[in-house]
């Protein structure tokens, strides 16, 4: 029998074997056993990988091994216990208990592997057969301890299966371990490991029992199990249990130890980091408390740390940051999050001494127990925050540097490109180009050179880096666009420690400018070279330099002139002179000297130049010569002699045509006065009809002749430019209506229609001379009314202020295409036969264009022949002021009041007493407020008139005063009007407030002024006071129409005006005295006081220019009232000049009032003539006799130059302003 046949057995014959079974709950007790044993070790495994000490480790896997182990063994003999057999079956000890070992071996073996971070293919493998070999030896060494009769054999085929599975478990096993680590989580990993084991070792178990064959005779007929089976299971399981379990305390044990004797090293290396750490650390409890500071909060602080403990957070900072502290904490209370920004923070603490210091913290929570407890960082950041300031400035300072050096500062490499390193931002304004663009490559400055310049620059710049020396060249670059630039470049090798240069720091300018602006610069002087001549002198007059233009205007060669003095070319006398030696003075100090000079050319030839002198100034802006310009004159002196001779002789032709036009003028009137007052007298008497009808050709013939006359002496005041323009209000619709009905009569006796097209959008009043436009509509609408036979006129006004325009259209007869610009000359008409069919001078077309041009308008013509005519006159006339409505024809009836009139100007106060005297009225005056008051308190009064600016008490405040008596002493208001040249409305509103009841305006305006007593009084409804309409017609200084009926004639308007210029002859001086002293309360009340009373004088221009002088105090204009103060006193001057000298009535003798009588006569006659079209020569030589030496000498030349320049209507205005004195002067004679 071989040694196989001991253990093997092939093809048994079933009947000889033994029947088996298994007990079903010890199989599964001893899966149970496997699953925890193994998982114990795999616990013990992975606190074996962890461990660092290897003694430590080796004792975890060896207690792991005894775990595992004692598992294995216990499965293995709990899956016996549960093998029952139909025989009696008993287990040595000895053998059973030696049957451990393998299971240890493989235990040990299968935990060593485990204990590894990773394992290779090969390990786990042999890893795997090691633990499959040891726990088959395990098996099969257990199931020789079986005593019993059967024969134990196996089948050889499943005994090898069982190795196998044994071998294959253990691998899966292993590799399930590290193959699910890191996949699943820690615990599942675990549980899914040791089933997997526990299933591989309970397998090969239970697959090398099915290998096991029992032979032998049965000796029950069911199997039976080891005897107390049960109670083995038991004590096995409970001591495999115990087993596991201690050797899994005390591997916790050891762990414990361990980890305290880690957490002790780490409590003492972090307190090491603690204490030796340089930034401060604080531990902050939930109430903001410290509860610990490392030795690091002293230097930061001043505190120590012992010291910091059991101190508030708050004691550290500002009052500032406080709230945000608390607010943090209570946050965390209720929230159980820090909600402090993430990261570091920068603050400000407080040390010991309240300093305050940048400190940089970040925060972190832990919990101590179920309290929170925060941990702070402080860091002291007030040194780098010092050293970034200092590195700002620094790269501020340098930046500045680098942009305000002039120019693009470089440093680049010593290569091909001259690759930048470093480039100021410049670059770009010169090459168009950023400067990351040059640092980057994407461009270089080498590709931008001129292709005549690179080499050059090249070879320049290699030999300064050779001999190691600073280089400057200049050469041409283009830019972005292609434009080239003239570049100037400085630079210099930087070398590194070995002499080895490095790159190039350098700086590019941009020389473009520069050399265009010294190109151009060379051009100018060349071209004034050329074109001037020029002189160079030093600073004593000596000549240095001269071109050929000099040598050719004074007729010197070169070497005549060079080294000589100026004075060579001016006469002895001037150079002689101070003048001479001032103005080389004068240029030696650098001033500039120019001016047309008479000089000496070569012979003694007389030259006339324009020169300049111009110092030259060196570097230090001192003049280090002296550069003369000069341009000859001499023709143009010549021809301004030529020009002065054609004017002497064009002025003695004027004056000669003047004489003319003047005796022409006499000689024709003359006459013609005579025969149109003749014939008017004729045609007085009875006639008879053939009589009558010469006598009406006689009359249409001389007013057709004055018409003429009248028309030739307009255009030759026009042409002298002897008419100006008058500035006044108007309403062009009355002016057009009242142009349409002079010609409505002719109109009519011709059956035509004349029409006004006038919208009512258009505006109605204009500013302009209304006088003029008169003249020409009238011009122009009478030649469409002559020249037209049948059909219509029409007179169309359309446009707005500034671009009017007067359109005259008829259905006359037209004028041909080639006559149209020829109807505006002088005697120009349609053809030659129209003076012949219709008459007329051909003048009137010229006058009006003349006019309208003279108003800066422009007169136009449209016309078709056979059709009509349109004339348009386009007018730039601005917008006018509304006319008032005409005055009340009828004035109130007042009865007779008792008036207090209260005015600090001597003339209002007398105007007011004349006029209201002249109606019935008693007036009582007084100078000022005060005396206001106490009239009022010493009289009763119907009616108060109160100034309301008066010096002393004002008017506001007598009113006021004047309120409170009446209300103190229980009386009846009296009506109180305010005497104001306001028209402001918060200054109304200020004399309501202060009691007054109405308002009359300065210059006063009697109708307007009666009818508001009277609506004060309740004598009628009137609303409010009444606006005269009465226009000024003002002849620059006197309005003496609307004077004569203020003061009751122009005596005593000229007498008012003498006795105020006498109390006014030294205004300007008082005017200017306040100025000085910025008194401007008193220079504004002075100029109010002016301003009323020349209103109502009548004199409108010093009435304006007196408010001027007023508004300028108020605003307390310094700069402008010093040219105003100086026009207001020439403004007096001239009046006084001009104001007619009234003789005393008293000392007018009997020869006087005859001579008055005399003059009235003269005049009137002389008027008489004058509207007839004629001069009177001998009544205006007998007028210049009765005015010699008579206070009406001044009217007689005012006459004289009336009728000198043609100007007919004002020598009719000055003929009716001495006949309205004289008329005066014999009512108050009578």
């Amino acid at each position: 029998m071989s040694i196989l046949e001991l253990f093997f057995i092939m093809g048994a014959d079933p009947g000889v074997l033994v029947l088996s079974r298994y007990d079903p709950q010890l199989v599964l007790l001893s899966l149970a056993i496997a699953v925890f044993a193994a998982g114990m070790a795999l616990q013990l495994a992975g606190e074996a990988r962890v461990n660092s000490h290897p003694v430590a480790r080796q004792i975890t896997i060896f207690t792991g091994s005894l775990a595992l182990g004692g598992g294995i063994w216990s499965m293995h003999v709990l899956g016996m216990l549960a093998f029952e057999l139909c025989a009696a079956v008993r287990f040595d000890p000895g053998i059973t208990l030696l049957s451990m070992l393998p299971s240890l071996a493989a235990s040990w073996v299968s935990l060593t592997l485990l204990a590894r971070r990773d394992l290779s293919l090969l390990q786990l493998c042999v890893g795997g057969v090691l633990v499959g070999a040891g726990i088959g030896t395990m098996h099969y060494s257990g199931m020789a301890a079986m005593q019993m009769a059967p024969l134990l054999r196996y089948d050889p085929w499943m005994f090898a299966l069982s190795i196998v599975v044994a071998v294959a478990l253990a691998i899966l096993a292993l590799w399930v371990r590290f193959g699910l680590e890191g996949r699943l989580p820690t615990l599942w990993a675990l549980a899914l490991s040791a089933l997997v084991m526990g299933l591989a070792i309970s397998g090969m178990h239970y697959t090398g029992m099915a290998a096991a064959r029992f032979v032998g005779t049965p000796e029950s007929e069911v199997p039976m199990a080891v005897v107390d089976s049960g109670y083995i299971a038991i004590a096995i399981t409970l001591l495999t249990v115990a087993l596991t379990i201690f050797v899994v305390a005390a591997n916790t044990l050891l762990r414990y130890r361990r980890m305290s004797h880690q957490l002790k090293a780490s409590e003492q290396h972090l307190r090491s980091i603690f204490d030796t750490a340089l930034d401060a650390i604080i531990t902050v409890d939930h109430t903001g408390t410290l509860c610990s500071a490392n030795r690091a909060v002293s230097r930061l602080f001043g505190w120590s740390p012992h010291e910091l403990v059991d101190m508030h957070m708050r004691s550290l900072m500002p009052a500032s940051h406080v709230e945000q502290v608390e607010a943090l904490l209570e946050s965390y209370h209720r929230t159980g999050r820090l909600t402090m920004p993430a990261g570091e923070q920068e603050l400000v603490c407080l040390t010991r001494e309240g300093e305050e210091k940048p400190v940089r913290i970040s925060v972190g929570v832990t919990h101590s127990g179920s309290r929170p407890l925060f941990v702070v960082f402080v860091a002291d950041i007030s040194e780098r925050q010092a050293m970034e300031r200092a590195l700002r400035d620094s790269e501020q300072q340098y930046r500045s540097l680098i942009s305000n050096i002039p120019g693009v500062s470089f440093r680049c490499m010593l290569d091909r490109d001259w690759t930048m390193i470093f480039i100021s931002d410049a670059v770009q304004t010169l090459t168009g180009w950023s400067a990351d663009d040059f640092i980057s490559r994407r461009c270089s400055i080498a590709d931008m050179y001129h292709p005549d310049d690179y080499q050059r620059v090249v070879d320049e710049v290699v030999q300064a880096i050779e001999q190691g020396c600073n280089y400057t060249v200049e050469y041409r670059l283009f830019d972005r666009s292609g434009t080239e630039h003239w570049i100037w470049e400085s630079g210099s090798p930087v070398c590194d420690e070995n002499g080895m240069p490095r790159w190039i720091d350098g700086v590019l300018l941009d020389q473009t400018e520069t050399k265009r602006r010294n190109a151009e610069y060379e051009g100018k002087v060349t071209a004034i070279s050329k074109a001037m001549a020029l002189i160079e002198f030093d600073l004593d007059g000596n000549i240095l330099e001269v071109n050929d233009n000099a040598l050719a205007l004074f007729g010197y060669e070169k070497e005549e002139v060079v080294g000589r003095h100026h004075g060579m070319f001016c006469a002895p006398e001037l150079v002689a002179s101070d003048a001479y030696r001032q103005g080389w003075m004068d240029l030696r100090a650098g001033h500039f000297r120019a001016g047309e000079y008479h000089r000496f050319g070569k012979g003694g030839r007389d030259v006339w130049i324009q020169a300049s002198y111009n110092p030259i100034l060196d570097t230090d802006g001192k003049p280090f010569k002296v550069v003369k310009l000069a341009t000859d004159l001499t023709p143009r002196r010549v021809m301004e002699q030529d020009l002065r001779a054609a004017r002497d002789r064009a002025e003695t032709a004027a004056a000669a045509r003047s004489s003319f036009l003047a005796n022409m003028s006499h000689e024709i009137r003359t006459p013609m006065n005579a025969i149109i007052g003749f014939t008017d007298l004729l045609l007085e008497t009875p006639l008879s009809s053939e009589q009558r009808r010469h006598l009406n050709t006689v009359q249409h013939s001389s007013r057709s002749l004055l018409g003429l006359l009248n028309d030739i002496l307009d255009t030759a005041k026009l042409d002298r430019g002897a008419i100006e323009l008058e500035q006044l209000d108007f309403s062009l619709r009355e002016l057009c209506e009242q142009v349409l009905a002079t010609q409505r009569l002719t109109a009519e006796s011709k059956g035509l229609q004349l029409h006004l097209d006038y919208p009512a959008t258009t505006n109605e009043f204009f500013c302009g001379d209304p006088l003029r436009l008169q003249q020409v509509l009238t011009n122009l609408l009478g030649n469409a009314v002559k020249f037209t036979l049948h059909g219509e006129v029409r007179l169309k006004v359309t446009g707005e202020p500034g671009a009017m325009r007067l359109a005259v259209k008829d259905t006359g007869i037209g004028i041909a295409a080639d006559r149209l610009e020829k109807i505006f000359e002088p005697f120009a008409q349609a053809d030659a036969s129209m003076s012949r069919r219709f008459g007329g001078t051909g003048l009137g077309t010229t006058i009006s264009r003349q006019l309208v041009e003279l108003m800066g308008g422009r007169l136009r013509v449209e016309s078709t022949e056979g059709q009509g005519s349109c004339f348009s006159v386009e007018l730039p006339l601005r917008a006018g002021k509304r006319l008032a409505s005409q005055q009340r024809a009828v004035l109130p009836e007042l009865g007779q009041l008792k008036i207090l009139a209260a005015d600090d100007v001597p003339q209002n106060l007398e105007l007011l007493q004349l006029t209201l005297e002249h109606f019935g009225h008693r007036v009582h005056c007084v100078a000022d407020g005060e005396g206001a008051l106490q009239a009022f308190t010493q009289q009763r009064f119907d009616l108060i008139l109160m100034d309301v600016q008066m010096p002393g008490v004002d008017g506001l405040e007598a009113s006021r005063r004047i309120r409170q008596l009446e209300a103190a002493e229980a009386r009846e208001p009296i009506p109180i009007i305010a005497l104001t040249a306001s028209v402001l409305d918060q200054d109304r509103q200020a004399a309501l407030d202060s009691g007054m009841n109405g308002f009359a305006s300065k210059p006063l305006d009697l109708n307007a002024l009666l009818w508001e007593v009277a609506r004060l009084l309740g004598l009628t409804d009137v609303p409010g006071a009444v606006v005269s309409a009465t226009r000024v017609a003002d002849d620059g200084l006197f309005d003496w129409v609307r004077g004569s009926s203020l003061w009751g004639g122009p005596l005593r308007m000229a007498q008012a005006i003498n006795t105020f210029i006498g109390e006014q002859h030294d205004l300007a001086v008082r005017l200017s005295r306040l100025l000085a002293a910025r008194d401007w309360q008193e220079g504004e009340a002075l100029a109010h006081r002016l301003h009323g009373a020349a209103a109502n004088l009548a004199m409108s221009s010093l009435a304006s220019l007196g408010q001027l002088v007023e508004r300028a105090f108020q605003a307390q204009d310094e700069q402008g009232l010093p040219a105003l103060i100086a026009e207001l006193e020439q403004a007096l001057l001239t009046v006084k000049d001009v104001v007619p000298q009234v003789p005393d009535t008293a000392s007018t003798s009997e020869s006087s009032a005859v001579d008055a009588r005399s003059l009235r006569e003269q005049a009137s006659q002389l008027r008489q003539a004058l509207q007839r079209g004629g001069l009177d020569d001998e009544v205006l030589a007998a007028m210049a006799q009765t005015t010699e030496s008579t206070a009406y000498s001044a009217a007689l030349n005012d006459l004289r130059q009336a009728l000198d320049d043609f100007d007919f209507d004002q020598a009719l205005q000055v003929l009716d302003r001495l006949l309205l004195r004289l008329q005066d002067e014999d009512a108050t004679a009578s």
